[in-house]
């Protein structure tokens, strides 16, 4: 029974890595992107991209976060 909750806490744990790399991913692609269409200017770069940036490294940062509770959880039931 500990092996199968441990099992599906690596699975989840590993869901929440993928996660945070995609959503570091996402807003390095949006980066690119914004240069690619001439956007050049701080004032205007600002805008478009700091709203893609704080929901990435949010989204990222819970995940990780996320993820180190879960092998918190995982290493208590190992003990047990």
């Amino acid at each position: 029974m500990h092996k199968k909750i441990i099992r599906i806490l690596f699975i989840i744990r590993i869901s929440l890595w993928i996660i945070a790399a995609a959503a570091t991913f996402y807003w390095i692609v949006w980066s690119f992107k914004l240069y690619n269409m001439g956007i050049f200017e701080v004032e205007e770069y600002g805008k478009y991209f700091r709203p893609i940036f704080g929901r990435g490294l949010l989204t990222a940062i819970v995940s990780i976060c996320l993820s180190f509770i879960l092998r918190s959880i995982s290493d208590k039931i190992k003990e047990k």
